[in-house]
């Protein structure tokens, strides 16, 4: 599950939970200790998701969003895994970002994601952020750190 917290590093073929947060000490991270092997606290068994408090977005301007976020997975990990960030409006759950997993092996390093939601300028939103190991167990880990709503 999603976790507040400073987060302890793991590897499995290389960094899979970042031990680094970009906004200094917390982040949210699936499962945020080490345990004794990389996949102790990982995601298993299907969907993990957090969603924020409503936020009130200014009726006027451009806004994004952004945040920093990782997917990491061994390579036991497949297409139906997942890192999703969607905006909850009025009419219901919009999809900004998806990131699939693959049959191969991908590092955790911290990227950067910026959308557009002037669509729901005026409204009281949510932004929910998923994470999956879906298909077969496998080793899958996910972090977010510094989201913000901007208006330009």
């Amino acid at each position: 599950m999603w976790e507040r917290g400073d987060p302890e590093a793991t590897t499995s073929s290389g960094a899979k939970q970042l031990g680094t947060t970009v906004s200094g000490t917390n982040d949210l991270v699936t499962g945020r200790l080490a345990g004794a092997a990389a996949g102790d606290h990982d995601i298993d068994g299907g969907t993990t998701s957090v969603r924020s408090p409503a936020i009130a977005l200014p009726a006027t301007g451009t806004l994004n969003l952004s945040l920093s976020w990782y997917l990491a997975h061994g390579s036991n990990a497949s297409s139906a895994d997942f890192f999703r960030v969607s905006i909850v409006h009025n009419a219901g759950t919009t999809a900004l970002f998806t990131q699939a997993g693959a049959a191969s092996n991908r590092n955790g390093a911290w990227a950067t994601g910026s959308w557009n939601v002037t669509a729901y300028a005026g409204q009281s939103v949510r932004i929910l952020v998923e994470a999956a190991d879906a298909s077969t167990a496998s080793l899958v880990e996910a972090g977010v750190d510094d989201a913000r709503i901007t208006s330009q």
